[in-house]
C-alpha cells in the first residue's frame, strides 16, 4: 500500500489509504499466477475493479502484455464484487485467481468457507 493518513479540514476529519502498485511488482505476481495456472487447469481469473480503479487498469495492462507468453492459459477478467458472488455461487469456475492484496485478503477468507 502507499500513502495513508488522517487529516482535519474545517473541523471535518477524514482518512485516506492509497493502493499503489508498480509494473515490476505486478509483473512478478502475474508471472507466478500464469506459471501456477500452467501447472494446474490452465485457467487464470484476474479479479479487479478496473471500471473504477486506475491501479486495476494497470494490472489488466500488464496481464495483456504477458498473455501471449502463456497461450495455453485461458484468461478471464472479473470485477471483485461479481467475483465475491460467483465464488459462493459456483466456486468450481475458478482455478487460479490473481488480484491485488486487499481483494485477495477478502476473497481468500470467503473461499476458505466455501
Amino acid at each position: 500500500f502507499g500513502e495513508r493518513g488522517r487529516e482535519t479540514v474545517d473541523g471535518v476529519e477524514s482518512a485516506y489509504d492509497t493502493e499503489r502498485y508498480n509494473v515490476t511488482e505486478i509483473t512478478r505476481i502475474v508471472k507466478i499466477a500464469f506459471e501456477t495456472a500452467m501447472k494446474r487447469n490452465k485457467k487464470l481469473t484476474c479479479v479487479d475493479k478496473a471500471n473504477i480503479l486506475e491501479s486495476s487498469r494497470l494490472w489488466r495492462k500488464v496481464i495483456g502484455e504477458m498473455i501471449n507468453d502463456y497461450p495455453e492459459v485461458e484468461v478471464n477478467y472479473m470485477y471483485v464484487d461479481n467475483a465475491a458472488m460467483q465464488l459462493v455461487k459456483d466456486p468450481t469456475q475458478f482455478d487460479v485467481i490473481v488480484t491485488s492484496n486487499m481483494f485477495g485478503d477478502i476473497l481468500s477468507d470467503e473461499a476458505s468457507m466455501v
